[in-house]
């Protein structure tokens, strides 16, 4: 069932193809995207570190589908840190994490889901486990999610000792030949 916000749309899209945390979210401004290259600048994210998320034309076509109504709304804007916002609420104000989490509250309720099941940090948790269960490895999930620490991504992902078995024995087998089992014999 389709959500009769228009942000719903955007917010998941762009939570789930990004794993951006969801104050991040609500930090980007229309500046910070590039829907060209895919990306998107957070600026002083968690631990006031800046990073580059990437996206696919998923975000793209989100983002591009929002516009119309962004730019409604930013003839509502009283301040020029509103009008920069990518996302506005229908008031013209820059989302904040709680108004994002009452927007999922309302999705979970209208798809008849646990609100605690749909939140914008297991929409994080949904974009990094899939990332891994698709290959990516630890190092690569832990800058995408903008950790500081590669045992926090190991923790956030619940990855056991299990689990690291099976993506080493896997990255084993895809090891190209280095020929170095191979002897040659010189005369």
């Amino acid at each position: 069932t389709r959500s009769e916000d228009p942000l719903a749309q955007p917010v998941v899209t762009i939570l789930l193809d990004t794993g951006l945390r969801v104050s991040e979210l609500c930090g980007l401004d229309i500046d910070d995207v590039d829907t060209e290259d895919m990306s998107a600048l957070v600026i002083a994210g968690k631990g006031d570190k800046d990073r580059t998320v990437l996206f696919t034309q998923a975000t793209v076509n989100a983002i591009e589908s929002w516009t119309p109504i962004r730019n409604s709304r930013v003839e509502m804007c009283d301040r020029e840190d509103e009008v920069r916002s990518l996302l506005l609420s229908s008031r013209g104000r820059r989302m904040n994490p709680r108004s994002v989490q009452k927007l999922m509250d309302r999705l979970a309720d209208a798809a008849e889901i646990p609100r605690s099941r749909l939140s914008p940090h297991t929409l994080r948790h949904t974009f990094a486990t899939g990332l891994l269960e698709r290959g990516a490895d630890l190092v690569t999930i832990q800058r995408l999610l903008g950790h500081a620490s590669i045992a926090t991504t190991r923790v956030y992902l619940e990855i056991g000792d299990q689990t690291l078995r099976e993506i080493y024995h896997r990255a084993q087998r895809e090891l190209p030949s280095s020929g170095a089992n191979e002897t040659e014999v010189i005369d």
